[in-house]
């Protein structure tokens, strides 16, 4: 077939694609925008066979199409991880490595979270301030009850951590538009660089102690009366760097449980911290900066080398 009318017919499909996607979102209320991950993947793999340039036609049939048979708020949706898309299908084709591809979607991502949840709340339908007022209120109301003060201010508590969240959710999808396209393009024949072993990820171990410091530190600060900037600033202090140490302690139960049991334990992992919450994320916060500042990671692949795993 000849190439410009195979182009033709890929970007066709891509964009028809596209159109069953959004009929699909519009027929289920909008249910696709909570797979937002999904959405970039017809961009991603029309733009890394072709490139950026060949990819602003079938763009603009998707936006142009989402404009017609959209709503509102999926225009938006649509349009973002459209562009997301072409960026990272480009960079397939460009031969970027996978932290700049990881790194670029991240971005974006969040960017795109940030902007629906902050700049876009009052046009999407929701006001964030007063969602978190009347929960900050409530919350207030059930620890008075108790009888318990607290030293720190709840309704600031609850504006950090959906600041968090909205970031979190952010890198998530787009951690997952990375996963998710490797794997659709590796089996359509991409060239796709080699990820990195998990076995082989690692911090500085002076990052540990800075996190181990700030996290003890963020929590005398939250136990005594201070400045509500003061608190604020040890509330944001408090969860990086709990999700620094906690991320590396998951990660090192992973590789030790690949060690031991030969394959990956992700999801019992998963379970096992939703269903002993309170336990588990101290004992996992604990192991990270085990992980991180000590050689427990390569004694343990020393070992699995050698075959020595228990």
């Amino acid at each position: 077939m000849n190439n410009n009318v195979r182009k033709i017919t890929d970007g066709a499909m891509m964009v028809a694609l596209v159109g069953v996607l959004i009929l699909i979102n519009r027929q289920f209320a909008g249910i696709l925008e909570l797979f937002a991950w999904i959405l970039p993947l017809p961009m991603v793999f029309f733009t890394a066979k072709y490139g950026w340039k060949d990819g602003i036609l079938p763009l603009s049939a998707m936006v142009l199409l989402t404009l017609i048979l959209g709503t509102p708020q999926s225009i938006y949706y649509f349009a973002v991880t459209a562009i997301s898309g072409l960026i990272y299908g480009n960079g397939v084709k460009v031969g970027w490595n996978n932290r700049k591809l990881l790194f670029v979607t991240m971005t974006i991502s969040v960017i795109s979270s940030l902007v629906t949840t902050v700049l876009f709340a009052s046009f999407f339908g929701y006001d964030i301030n007063m969602e978190i007022k009347t929960i900050g209120d409530m919350m207030n109301q059930v620890i008075g009850s108790t009888g318990v003060a607290f030293a720190f201010d709840v309704t600031q508590l609850i504006k950090v951590s959906v600041g968090f969240s909205v970031i979190f959710a952010g890198v998530l999808e787009g951690l997952l538009i990375h996963v998710i396209s490797r794997l659709m393009l590796t089996r359509f024949g991409f060239h796709i660089p080699k990820a990195k072993p998990l076995s082989q990820i690692n911090a500085p171990k002076w990052t540990g102690y800075v996190a181990l410091v700030g996290w003890a530190v963020a929590e005398y600060g939250l136990r005594t009366p201070l400045e509500q900037n003061i608190q604020v600033l040890a509330m944001i202090v408090l969860i990086i760097s709990n999700i620094y140490l906690i991320g590396f302690g998951y990660l090192g139960a992973v590789i030790l449980g690949a060690a031991k049991f030969k394959k990956n334990i992700s999801l019992y992992l998963m379970i096992g911290l939703i269903l002993f919450m309170q336990i588990a994320i101290p004992a996992l916060a604990f192991f990270g900066f085990l992980y991180i500042t000590t050689d427990w990671r390569e004694n343990l692949l020393r070992r699995v080398q050698n075959g020595q795993t228990k």
